[in-house]
C-alpha cells in the first residue's frame, strides 16, 4: 500500500476516543426544524444576492439567492415556507453575514423531477447547467463551485477522475454513511462526471477503516470495468487533494498547480451524490449528512436540511455530555471553533464536534520546545514551526520563503505538537499576510 511523506496516526489516547465515539448507525435520522437560517456566504467565488423579500412564500428547492458571475453558486431554499427576515447572523468564521430565514411548513412543496432526466444522451453543455443551477459546490471542505472544476480547458486531457471518499478526519463519519446508503447514486453521478470529462478512467480512495462503505461502492461499481476502489491507509490527512492525487496515481501535483494540470479531477464521494440528484431529479444542494459528535449524549449522523442551527442538531443528539468547552463546526483537524450554538450548517459542513471541560486538554498552548515533530508530520514538507515564530514577529517577508502558501490547512502540525502551539491557525493567517504582500508587490510593479 502506497504512502505520502509526512502525516500522523492517532495518539493512543485519541484513538481510543475514537474508537468510543465510533458511531455504528444502520437507520437513517434525519430532523428538519421549524426554522432554517441559510447564509448566503456558503462557497468560495462571487458573492450571491437575494431574489426573494420577506414575506414571500418559496418552494424547497427555490433558488433565493445568487450571482451573475461564473465562479459562484446559487443558495436554495432548503424547505418550503415562508421567509420571515433578512438579517446579519452568526457564521462559521465567528462573524456575521447575511443570512435568510425561512419558517418551515413542513409542506415540502417542490418541483423536483420524479422520473430521472435521461443525461446520457445530454448534451455536456445541458449538464453542466443543471450542476449550476443545483448550486453544487465541493462538499469536502473547500466549497469550489462544481461547474467551475469541469469548465475544463479543451487542451487538458483529463485522464483519471478520483472521489474522495477517505474522510481521514477522526470522528466523522458522514461520508461513510452516505456510501452505505447511497453508493449507487454516487457511482450515477461520477458516471456522469466521467462524461462531462471525455471518459477518463474512475478511482475511488476510501480509508481502509470503513469496511462497510468499501463493500457498499465495490457492489455498486462492479459491473463496470473504469471504475476502481482502492483501499487507503488510514493515516492524516489521506484526504488532503494533493496526498490522495500521490497515494492514487504515484504523479505530484506542482506547487501552485491544479491537480488538472497533470491530467486529474478530484471530487468528494458527497459532492458525485449532489451531482447526481441535480442532474437526474433537478434536486439542488439543499441538505446533507451530519456526523454530530463528541461529547454529547447519543453521537448519531444526521440528514438535515442546510441552515439548521448547530445547537438543534446537538439538541437531537440527546444534548451535551458534560460541560461543554468548545464547540468546532468541521472536523476537530481542520473545522472551525465557533462561540455560539447559532451557526448554522452549511454546503461544507460535515460535522459538528463538541468537546467539554475534561477532553479539552487538546488545545492548552505552551512554549515550543524544537522536537521537530511539526517538520516530520507536514504532508506538504514545510517547517510549521519556523512559520509561527516569524509570523508571531510580524515578518510576512520571511513567511514567504518558507513557503507558507503551500501549506493545505490540514492541521496535522497542531496535532502532534507536544507544547499544543496553535501552529496550522498561525500559518494560515500568514498566507493571508503573504498573499497580501504579493498583491502589494504587483500593484506597485
Amino acid at each position: 500500500m502506497r504512502t505520502f511523506t509526512g502525516g500522523i496516526s492517532l495518539s493512543p489516547p485519541l484513538q481510543m476516543l475514537k474508537e468510543k465515539l465510533m458511531i455504528e448507525q444502520d437507520e437513517i435520522l434525519t430532523f428538519s426544524p421549524t426554522m432554517v437560517f441559510i447564509p448566503l456566504a456558503q462557497h468560495i467565488g462571487a458573492p450571491v444576492e437575494p431574489t426573494v423579500s420577506v414575506g414571500e412564500y418559496v418552494k424547497q428547492g427555490q433558488v433565493i439567492a445568487e450571482a451573475d458571475a461564473f465562479v459562484s453558486a446559487k443558495v436554495h431554499a432548503s424547505v418550503s415556507g415562508k421567509i420571515v427576515d433578512i438579517v446579519d447572523w452568526p457564521n462559521q468564521n465567528n462573524e456575521e453575514g447575511k443570512t435568510i430565514i425561512i419558517e418551515n411548513d413542513y409542506a415540502f412543496d417542490n418541483d423536483f423531477l420524479s422520473t430521472p432526466f435521461n443525461w446520457q444522451s445530454a448534451a455536456n453543455h445541458t449538464i453542466l447547467k443543471k450542476i449550476r443551477q443545483g448550486g453544487i459546490a465541493g462538499k469536502g471542505g473547500a466549497t469550489f463551485p462544481t461547474h467551475v472544476k469541469f469548465s475544463i480547458d479543451e487542451n487538458k486531457k483529463i485522464h483519471t477522475l478520483i472521489l474522495n471518499g477517505s474522510e481521514c478526519e477522526p470522528f466523522l463519519r458522514s461520508d461513510a454513511f452516505l456510501m452505505q446508503k447511497e453508493a449507487q447514486k454516487i457511482i450515477q453521478g461520477a458516471k456522469i462526471a466521467q462524461k462531462l470529462l471525455a471518459d477518463p478512467k474512475i478511482i475511488i480512495g476510501i480509508e481502509d477503516d470503513k469496511p462497510l462503505a468499501i463493500s457498499a461502492m465495490q457492489a455498486a461499481s462492479a459491473e463496470d470495468d473504469t471504475i476502481e476502489v482502492v483501499t487507503v491507509p488510514t493515516v492524516y490527512p489521506t484526504g488532503g487533494e494533493k496526498q490522495l492525487v500521490e497515494l492514487l496515481t504515484d504523479q505530484e501535483v506542482p506547487l501552485g498547480g491544479l491537480t488538472a494540470d497533470i491530467g486529474i479531477v478530484l471530487i468528494n464521494v458527497a459532492t458525485s451524490f449532489a451531482i447526481a440528484e441535480a442532474v437526474c431529479y433537478d434536486k439542488p444542494l439543499i441538505e446533507r449528512y451530519t456526523t454530530v459528535t463528541g461529547d454529547v449524549q447519543h453521537p448519531r449522523i444526521v440528514k438535515n436540511p442546510l441552515g439548521t442551527l448547530a445547537g438543534e442538531l446537538i439538541d437531537f443528539a440527546g444534548g451535551f455530555q458534560g460541560a461543554p468547552s468548545k464547540l468546532i463546526l468541521g472536523g476537530p483537524m481542520m473545522g472551525k471553533s465557533v462561540k455560539t450554538l447559532k451557526v448554522p450548517v452549511t454546503k461544507g459542513s460535515n460535522g459538528i464536534v463538541v468537546f467539554n471541560e475534561e477532553t479539552d486538554w487538546l488545545y492548552a498552548e505552551n512554549p515550543c520546545i524544537r522536537c521537530n515533530k511539526c517538520v516530520e508530520a507536514c504532508p506538504m514538507r514545510l517547517m510549521p514551526m519556523e512559520i509561527d515564530q516569524f509570523y508571531r514577529a510580524g515578518d510576512y517577508q520571511k513567511c514567504e520563503e518558507l513557503l507558507a502558501e503551500a501549506c493545505i490547512n490540514c492541521g496535522a502540525c497542531t496535532f502532534v505538537c507536544p507544547a499544543k502551539r496553535s501552529l496550522a491557525a498561525n500559518i494560515t493567517a500568514a498566507k493571508g499576510k503573504v498573499a497580501q504582500l504579493q498583491k502589494e508587490a504587483k500593484e506597485s510593479a
